[in-house]
């Protein structure tokens, strides 16, 4: 191992890169995640909004817009009122029948209809069913017919939920540094195919040295590009030195699998095969930071599933080197079997 070798080829490296279209692909990227991250939505709506139809003026079902966490929009059209819950965001349309509440107090049972659109999941249709069941008992009742007491497992999360716009970030950041493997193992098979890769390994230059080399540039551009977009999207918060841990970590697992995908073929259109499939799987985890209700056990095989929720809990939680020390050890014990491997491949071809 040659420290001027090794300085030399990353200079080449450096220069080689910036030719690279996958380079600027990495780039645009960047800048692309952050225009996305401004387009969502930046605040968790926790109050459901309901329009009612009310065509004879009850007096008792408004009692409802007492409750917490209902706000109901009234209505005295019944055109205005059906196209309303089609077009805006109602989660549900309430008409109630005429003389509603004559029927109700001589003991009858009114029809109430409810409007759903479409895309509105049955779970909620039925939710919305039994609370309205819910409210006109304790209307006729004057009561509730039962009491429900609620303790939370955990920490009380009302008021507190994540914007999507904010749980973005952890699935931007893994999905540009997993864009840098691919860009690594690109730049490797260009190398092999021209044979750029035998030339350099004709001079002083061991292949450790080589590695060593496109191992620095491939950390620097990926940790690059993950501050960017950082920077880019005002996201630079929580623990810093905790999170540019990890961002580190996340750099050089994206090298280390970069390696050794590089390392698998000989031709740039069988690189893509290889690592476009690698680079599904492992955005998964991240993908799964919008659906936090989904629990699947089989992602924690993937790499990237501690990445992710490292990274999610440092932006979002707050969390320290106690919450997420157990991540970033995992992740470096994939960085360090990935990279062997990679060194191992790569030694094996070129020596």
């Amino acid at each position: 191992m040659k420290a001027s070798c090794i300085k030399a080829i990353t200079r080449k490296d450096a220069v080689a890169a910036m030719r690279n279209k996958l380079i600027v692909l990495g780039l645009v990227s960047g800048v692309i995640f952050a225009v996305i991250y401004y387009v969502l939505p930046s605040t968790v709506e926790e109050t459901f909004t309901v329009a009612l139809y009310d065509e004879s003026s009850s007096q008792l079902f408004p009692h409802i817009t007492k409750m917490e966490g209902i706000h109901i929009v009234f209505f005295t059209s019944g055109e205005e009122f059906e196209k309303a819950v089609e077009e805006e965001d109602y989660i549900a349309g309430i008409a109630l029948p005429e003389n509603f509440d004559s029927q109700l107090l001589s003991g009858k049972q009114p029809t109430i209809t409810l409007y759903f659109k479409s895309e509105v999941p049955e779970s909620v249709r039925i939710s919305i069913e039994y609370f309205i069941q819910m409210a006109i008992e304790y209307i006729a009742f004057g009561e509730q017919p039962i009491i429900i007491e609620t303790e939370m497992l955990g920490e009380d999360m009302a008021g507190k939920h994540i914007p999507l716009r904010e749980q973005s970030i952890p699935f931007f950041l893994v999905m540009a540094l997993m864009m840098e493997m691919w860009t690594i193992s690109t730049l490797i098979v260009e190398e092999s195919a021209f044979g750029t890769m035998r030339a350099v390994l004709v001079t002083p230059a061991s292949p450790s040295d080589v590695i060593i080399s496109k191992g620095v540039i491939g950390i620097i551009y990926s940790f690059f590009v993950a501050v960017s977009i950082l920077i880019l999207t005002q996201s630079v918060r929580g623990n810093l030195p905790v999170l540019f841990l990890g961002v580190f970590l996340g750099a050089i697992m994206a090298v280390s699998m970069g390696l050794f995908m590089g390392s698998l073929t000989k031709n740039i259109l069988g690189s893509y095969i290889y690592v476009a499939i690698p680079l599904l799987i492992l955005m998964i985890p991240a993908m799964l930071i919008f659906v936090p209700d989904v629990s699947l056990s089989i992602v924690k095989v993937i790499p990237t599933y501690y990445l992710a929720n490292a990274i999610n809990q440092i932006l979002n939680s707050g969390a320290g080197l106690v919450e997420v020390w157990k991540d970033f050890l995992i992740i470096a014990s994939f960085d360090a079997v990935f990279f062997v491997l990679g060194v191992y491949a790569l030694r094996r071809r070129f020596s």
